[in-house]
């Protein structure tokens, strides 16, 4: 049974103070809620008689204690001052249990960490800076699991009233915040009594690359799926459901590629229905040239789609900056079957320095979907499930990437995408003991994010160098546009959340890396 219609009834004969030291004590709140339907002579400021029946009421999960099949016998008192007790994260499920149905008030700093229902009006709130993913800054094991619980405790679901509420990304301070710690059917929610104030919101800015800058860009699409490429098609399987989505998410995607303005362009999910003249890509490549910079041409590998996912990688460049080299490259093999998408790999010279380096867009096996059992289930140590499967990936594609390194390029490689796990998992660190540099760590330092899961940011999309490139790497940056700023809301700049995903921005100039080695 859903909490329903009623309201809250706290127990005012204790001071404040007494409130909150007991309840901690023995786990019991002094405050109930009174399930009635309809009207009744129940006021805030009353203090009343009621008669009913105690119950759980919500889910299973998480329930609210109440007294359903409840009548307010008496009015016994009216204005009276409402009770208020402060209180601040952390807090722990025994000390939350303590507070059900008490009206509190929150002192702290407290900021967004999570907006993925913002627009309908439920928020996270967490103490002093937004959640981290356990395995961003702990190993997989016993440690990163007491990071995960520590999250928990840091937390704060609530829920904003009236219709309307402002599009607030992830780190936005937030104060003014009172109300009852009730119950939405689900879990325990902070229920609002007013709108709460937020302090200035930065909106990202992105420097531009340098004159003699090469930059490299890989972003996540977020299921760019164009129907049938003449205006019919949709639903699609994954992406917009009407064409009006899609050009809105069309939209998105040329301001943003416009104002951070690449050289090449790595992509993942892009719709995988080959490189013809209705296809997903040939609408990415129009969308490119639309930017106001009319060169752009797409690495097609000849073989119409790539793998046999609905969704793959692709490349994207700038014709008078680079000049592909040699046939494009696409790794198969029992990793890429079901699993993480086949890599795209090509050598491009670099025009005015003549330089050369090959470039690999991957997309590994997501966490979703999880086996019950068996390797590649949740093995419980904050890798969450299929973590062999990217390892198996990243093994294959470590050797095929040094031989064609070794080839012409001077063994210069980039390998882009989105690899599916946090920073100090393990797949991640194969690319780090195969020698690979992970170009925003080194550049730009940590903590770094591209991806909020569940209201705790964290890393997925990483650009990895060879030693012979890196050292030609002048900046290297995740452009936070996307996964902080909540999605369905209209937002302060056309060119936000153009994806879920962060892009990663890496900035070359070979001709001192030349002049250098």
């Amino acid at each position: 049974m859903e909490p329903g219609s009623g309201f809250y009834l706290e127990d005012t004969v204790s001071t404040a103070g007494d409130r909150a030291a007991n309840g901690a004590a023995n786990g019991a709140s002094r405050g109930l809620f009174v399930a009635i339907e309809g009207s009744s002579a129940a006021a805030a400021g009353h203090r009343v008689a009621v008669d009913g029946r105690v119950a759980e009421t919500g889910s299973a999960r998480d329930t609210l204690t109440a007294l359903v099949d409840a009548t307010v016998t008496a009015t016994c008192a009216e204005a009276l001052a409402l009770p208020l007790t402060e209180v601040r994260l952390p807090l722990d499920s025994r000390q939350r249990e303590a507070l059900e149905s008490v009206r509190v008030a929150f002192t702290g700093n407290l900021v967004l960490t999570d907006h993925y229902n913002l627009h309908r009006g439920e928020a996270t709130l967490a103490a002093g800076a937004p959640l981290r993913i356990s395995t961003e800054d702990a190993a997989p094991g016993v440690k990163s699991a007491r990071s995960a619980s520590g999250n928990r405790a840091r937390e704060l679901p609530v829920a904003l009233p009236g219709p309307d509420h402002p599009a607030l990304p992830v780190g936005a301070e937030v104060v003014g915040l009172h109300g009852v710690m009730g119950h939405d059917g689900r879990a325990q929610r902070l229920l609002l009594e007013s709108a709460p104030q937020a302090a200035a919101v930065n909106i990202p800015l992105d420097p531009p690359p340098a004159g003699t800058y090469r930059r490299i860009v890989s972003a996540n699409l977020l299921n760019y799926f164009n129907g049938d490429g003449r205006g019919g098609g949709f639903p699609t399987e994954r992406g917009a459901q009407t064409q009006q989505e899609f050009a809105a998410q069309r939209d998105r995607t040329r301001a943003a590629v416009a104002r951070i303005r690449p050289h090449l362009l790595a992509v993942q999910e892009l719709e995988n229905d080959g490189f013809g003249p209705d296809s997903a890509a040939r609408s990415l490549l129009d969308l490119l040239n639309e930017t106001g910079d009319g060169d752009w041409a797409v690495v097609d590998p000849g073989s119409g789609r790539i793998g046999g996912d609905l969704i793959t990688v692709g490349l994207f460049y700038r014709h008078h900056v680079f000049e592909p080299v040699g046939a494009p490259a696409i790794l198969q093999g029992a990793a890429f079957e079901r699993r993480s998408r086949q890599p795209l790999a090509q050598r491009f010279r670099d025009r005015a320095s003549g330089e050369e380096f090959v470039v690999a867009v991957n997309h590994l096996k997501s966490k979703g979907r999880c086996p019950e059992s068996g390797p590649d289930s949740d093995q419980g140590d904050g890798q969450d499930c299929w973590n062999r499967a990217r390892i198996e990936a990243v093994n294959a594609l470590v050797p095929w990437l040094a031989e064609l390194g070794r080839e012409s390029a001077a063994e210069r490689v980039l390998i882009l995408g989105d690899m599916n796990a946090w920073r100090l998992e393990d797949p991640i660190r194969a690319f780090r003991e195969a020698g690979y540099v992970e170009l925003v760590e080194a550049r730009s330092g940590l903590p770094q994010h591209s991806f909020l899961y569940f209201g705790q940011r964290g890393t997925l999309d990483y650009a990895f160098a060879s030693p012979a490139l890196a050292q030609a790497a002048r900046r290297a940056f995740i452009w936070h546009s996307n996964a902080d700023w909540p999605g369905s809301m209209p937002l302060p700049q056309p060119w936000l959340r153009m994806s879920d995903h962060d892009p990663v921005i890496v900035d070359l100039e070979f001709s001192q890396a030349a002049a250098s080695d």
